[in-house]
């Protein structure tokens, strides 16, 4: 499965094997020999081949067919936050337990209904 994927990202970036593996210090031959699954490569190698494309070890894998890096998709989604979502956040993470989590979010947004029912039926009376 990782030469199918490592193939297809390559393609995708138009490089040919003599320029992935140059960027990736590994020889041609040994990134010709994972394309076609005849070798794996070694750790460091597929954690070159993974940041490299900025996908996940899951996606090269196979285990995963998304191939966005789900750090790199937690930091765009982080920049994106207002301050007061990032506080929000900081606050829920605080809670470990599941369970409890699942209660509050519970709580909190018959909180949150009845506070904007209460706001609407103050603006209209």
């Amino acid at each position: 499965m990782i030469g199918t994927r490592l193939k297809k990202l390559r393609k995708d970036k138009n490089l040919t094997q003599a320029e992935l593996s140059l960027r990736l210090s590994i020889s041609r031959s040994s990134l010709s020999l994972y394309e076609i699954n005849k070798r794996e490569p070694d750790c460091e190698t597929i954690n070159k081949i993974a940041d490299f494309f900025e996908v996940s070890l899951d996606y090269l894998y196979g285990r995963s067919s998304d191939s966005f890096n789900s750090k790199k998709r937690f930091m765009n989604i982080s920049a994106s936050l207002t301050e007061k979502e990032k506080k929000l956040l900081e606050i829920f993470n605080k809670i470990k337990d599941e369970t409890l989590q699942d209660k509050i979010i519970t709580k909190l947004e018959g909180y949150v209904d009845g506070l904007i029912d209460m706001n609407d039926g103050e603006e209209t009376g």
